[in-house]
């Protein structure tokens, strides 16, 4: 098996694992784990989901990812969901988001500390 190949396994795993894992937390979490370890998982989450596709900015990903973020953390100070016209409680203001907390991006950070550790633990392959 080809080493991308065997990277893309490996990251496809542990992505559906954080998936399911953030589902559990969405579905059944209340608290602490609700409210915080739910948003710090989510960074690897989408980390682990964009190196199923790319080996490209291994090292600047984990930023790009958190200025993503913060960016739909920002759209929800701003109640981005009723300016599209999307009622609360509907999936579209689900995946949004319709509320802004400074603890979320706080979260984020941690989540992309963990996306750093990542992409020194899971450097590309070098070609010859």
């Amino acid at each position: 098996m080809k080493q991308t190949t065997k990277r893309k396994l490996i990251y496809s795993a542990i992505f559906a694992a954080l998936l399911v894992t953030e589902i559990l937390i969405g579905k059944y979490a209340h608290g602490f784990v609700r409210a915080y370890i739910g948003d710090v998982l989510v960074m690897p989450t989408m980390y682990f989901f964009v190196r199923i596709f790319t080996e490209k900015f291994p090292r600047t990903l984990p930023l790009i990812l958190f200025i993503f973020a913060c960016a739909v953390e920002v759209s929800q100070y701003f109640e981005l969901y009723k300016v599209l016209g999307f009622a609360p409680g509907s999936l579209p203001a689900i995946l949004i988001g319709t509320g802004f907390a400074w603890e979320d991006i706080l979260a984020y950070a941690v989540g992309s500390l963990l996306n750093a550790v990542a992409a020194v633990c899971f450097k590309p392959a070098r070609t010859a």
